[in-house]
């Protein structure tokens, strides 16, 4: 495919302000060239030309949790627990869905039977339409903790193990979930978190022995201390995360993926449906906690990627404009929101070939119909997405 992005304003993703009259050349999947559009060299008769003016280039979006086996909505759990030709069928509808708002790179955090392992493959393979996938295969759990369908493991041996089997079914990345007992399931005298920071050292040791990256659920105030001072990737949620947890997860170049669009979808759900008071206050807790460790995080220092949890929570796919908004409400720029779904999400989940408008990198580009850097808003505007030089959606 030969492309040309004429006279379009483009925001590369780097950190520079954004170009206006500016032209984009895409050959064989990778941008060839960037420049003033005046200065474009070539023959129009020659190459597709998409019309840019008065619109806005950017790069490829990227969603770092997502859950393609399930559709969010307000019994997200259960969904999980469907048959599994229906959870197939529907994962490669979503990821569809998905692709279409602008998402070309996602990282599948955690599904069923490892369901989002095969996902990836026949996305890599072209034989679905779906962003570039990394998946993490089935999450990874202590024995009585979290969900049923999770890989269970109740020593340091069976973790270790755990994540071997990950790793050889074909993973991208290793998904842990730190939690407390599930009713009923605690012995006498344990501790509150079974998943204690010895366990957990040992899960980033054994995925980063084997050249893997690691991602830590944590949604708990416990939880959240745990793992924040050990040396995980990236801390998935952290709703609750205070002060020198953040300081830590800055020295230790860990990354925050806060995934407010789960409690965003939940107070939603809790008027629309009319929950019981019980999951209304967990909502508006999680809220509360969630601004609070957002807002000290971006003082402290830390990375922060965007991840919308659509299909883990109550947030259903292809809203991922409504994660951004919700970034910025908690004070970050328009552009460093737009920075933790492109380049800062690119170098969390290790695409360097992806997550910036340069010459020679992979051609995954979204056009927008207005200036996502004065309304961030402008995300849910899209003209055309671009996956490898094609146009997807």
């Amino acid at each position: 495919m030969h492309l040309l992005i004429d006279d379009v304003q483009v925001w590369d993703g780097t950190g520079s302000p954004a170009q206006t009259r500016t032209s984009v050349e895409v050959r064989d999947g990778r941008i060839h060239w960037v420049g003033p559009a005046s200065q474009w060299q070539g023959n129009r008769s020659s190459v597709r030309v998409v019309d840019g003016r008065a619109r806005t280039l950017i790069p490829g979006l990227m969603d770092c949790h997502v859950h393609y086996s399930s559709p969010g909505g307000p019994e997200w759990i259960a969904r999980f627990t469907d048959p599994l030709p229906e959870i197939s069928m529907r994962a490669i509808e979503l990821a569809e869905t998905s692709l279409r708002s602008g998402v070309t790179t996602a990282r599948d955090v955690g599904a069923p039977s490892g369901v989002s392992i095969r996902l990836a493959r026949a996305a890599r393979a072209g034989e679905i339409r779906a962003p570039n996938i990394r998946a993490a295969g089935t999450w990874i759990a202590h024995r009585g903790t979290y969900v049923s369908f999770a890989r269970q493991f109740g020593e340091a041996n069976e973790l270790r193990n755990a994540i071997r089997t990950e790793v050889e079914a074909g993973a991208d990345l290793i998904k842990v979930a730190l939690a407390g007992w599930n009713e009923g399931a605690r012995p006498q005298d344990a501790p509150d978190i079974p998943f204690d920071k010895k366990l957990l050292a040992v899960a980033v040791e054994e995925a980063h022995k084997a050249g893997f990256k690691i991602a830590c659920h944590a949604n708990d105030p416990t939880s959240c201390g745990i793992a924040a001072h050990a040396g995980v990737d990236s801390l998935e949620h952290g709703m609750f995360l205070e002060p020198g947890d953040l300081e830590a997860m800055a020295k230790n170049k860990t990354y925050l993926v806060p995934t407010m669009s789960v409690w965003d979808a939940m107070l939603y759900y809790a008027r629309a449906v009319d929950w019981p008071e019980t999951r209304k206050k967990r909502a508006e807790d999680l809220q509360q906690g969630s601004r609070a460790a957002v807002r000290t995080a971006i003082k402290a220092g830390v990375r922060i990627a965007l991840g919308t949890d659509a299909g883990g929570g109550a947030a259903r796919h292809g809203r991922i404009a409504r994660e951004a908004e919700l970034m910025v409400e908690c004070g970050m720029r328009p552009r460093d929101a737009l920075m933790a779904a492109t380049s800062s999400a690119a170098a969390l989940i290790g695409e360097s070939e992806r997550g910036t408008i340069e010459e020679g990198k992979i051609a995954d580009l979204v056009l927008l119909d207005a200036n996502p850097l004065e309304n961030i808003g402008a995300l849910r505007l899209i003209v055309a997405v671009f996956q490898e030089g094609r146009r997807v959606g």
